[in-house]
């Protein structure tokens, strides 16, 4: 009887651990997602199934049909947030309706979006051309800054820890220092 209370427990405690999307980025049940790559190589083939992508602002423009965020795609993690690296799979363009304030998303910022694979684009980044994979919006997260916490080592004393109590100048406690007996080598007994 008592090993039912304990499995009951477990399995809540288990499942209350299982990290879920955000509500806006959720997709129905058994929904197969399009991976990135897979849009990248396959255009044709994806065009019109269901996607989760996610990446670093790179710019938002906004025109009388919409907006248009282009994003460096990164990979996600469990519940949907992208993990910024040194290497990105390539870039692409989520197209919104309506008008998102480039100020708000602004360039830099952790951005996940769900939607329909459309038709890729072809672009310039810079100078080079390049081929950009769409995603027609219909969710999107973004995600707030995480803020990087340094530790700090303080090798005072406990009893000046804090700054209100301890004296305006280092205090030096003497150490007992080892010397070597002083040996006479002159020969003589």
């Amino acid at each position: 009887m008592m090993l039912k209370y304990w499995l009951a427990a477990l399995a809540a405690l288990t499942l209350s651990a299982c990290s879920a999307v955000p509500d806006e980025l959720a997709v129905a049940e058994n929904t197969n997602l399009v991976n990135y790559t897979t849009a990248l190589e396959n255009p044709e083939m994806t065009e019109g199934q269901t996607a989760r992508w996610g990446g670093v602002i790179a710019e938002v423009r906004n025109n009388d049909r919409g907006t248009i965020i282009e994003v460096v795609n990164y990979e996600l993690n469990s519940y949907g947030r992208p993990i910024p690296s040194d290497s990105s799979d390539g870039r692409f363009r989520a197209l919104i309706d309506g008008f998102i304030d480039p100020m708000v998303y602004e360039k830099g910022r952790s951005v996940t979006f769900t939607g329909t694979v459309g038709a890729p684009i072809e672009d310039k980044i810079d100078e080079f051309p390049y081929l950009f994979p769409t995603l027609n919006v219909s969710g999107k997260y973004l995600w707030k800054e995480i803020e990087k916490n340094t530790a700090e080592v303080d090798y005072s004393s406990l009893w000046y820890r804090h700054y209100w109590y301890s004296p305006p100048y280092r205090v030096y406690y003497p150490v007992p220092v080892r010397t070597q007996p002083q040996t006479d080598n002159d020969g003589s007994n």
